[in-house]
């Protein structure tokens, strides 16, 4: 980037902004993807945030023009691993609901409690939580619900349950365990979202 591009860049220029996402968008990417292990439907929402911030950064005064490419490699992969981080903080909570959750809720429960208006305070978000988790639940295969119920609730340890999942070794049940996981903090994010019980969720945790 030349000092010129750089300064169009570093002024809000939006044409400036977008070569410059052009420009390393497949290096970047590729990256997230490859090495940092990234999830292909979040690739672009991290290298978007990242682009920004770089922007953000330029534009503050606090970034010189060169090695930006390196500079924009980094910002990319600490948005990864902050979003791992509170992917990781919401999984653990979703685990606590997880052991905890009655077997005599059913979907009626769940209607009842979508209609009701008169519901308030701590205990009915945690409810709200817990309700959606057993939706969620009822969404992932058969063998996501098992493995989870297995290696949560039951405690079992996954160096024993590989033949039973025909995975190959622990590892394989481990990746199998957390791309499970994975789904149900996903499926119940959109049930709270849904519902419009996501903040409120956030704030019980």
């Amino acid at each position: 980037m030349t000092e010129q591009e750089f300064s169009n860049f570093a002024s809000g220029d939006e044409k400036a902004l977008h070569q410059f996402y052009i420009a390393h968008f497949g290096y970047v990417t590729g990256r997230l993807l490859y090495k940092e292990k990234c999830p292909k439907d979040r690739v672009r929402e991290m290298y978007n945030d990242a682009v920004l911030a770089v922007r953000d950064r330029a534009m503050s005064g606090n970034l010189r023009p060169d090695n930006l490419l390196g500079f924009l490699l980094v910002t990319a992969s600490n948005c990864w691993k902050m979003e791992l981080r509170r992917q990781s903080s919401l999984l653990k909570r979703h685990e606590r609901y997880l052991e905890q959750l009655p077997d005599n809720i059913d979907d009626t429960d769940f209607d009842n409690l979508i209609r009701s208006e008169e519901e308030t305070g701590l205990e009915v978000r945690r409810q709200r939580h817990t309700l959606a988790l057993r939706q969620a639940l009822s969404k992932l295969s058969d063998a996501c619900r098992e493995l989870l119920t297995d290696t949560i609730v039951n405690g079992l340890k996954v160096g024993g349950l590989a033949e039973k999942f025909g995975l190959k070794d622990a590892r394989g049940v481990t990746a199998k365990k957390q791309d499970c996981k994975g789904q149900l903090e996903r499926q119940t994010l959109h049930i709270l979202q849904q519902n419009g019980w996501a903040n409120n969720a956030e704030r019980s945790g």
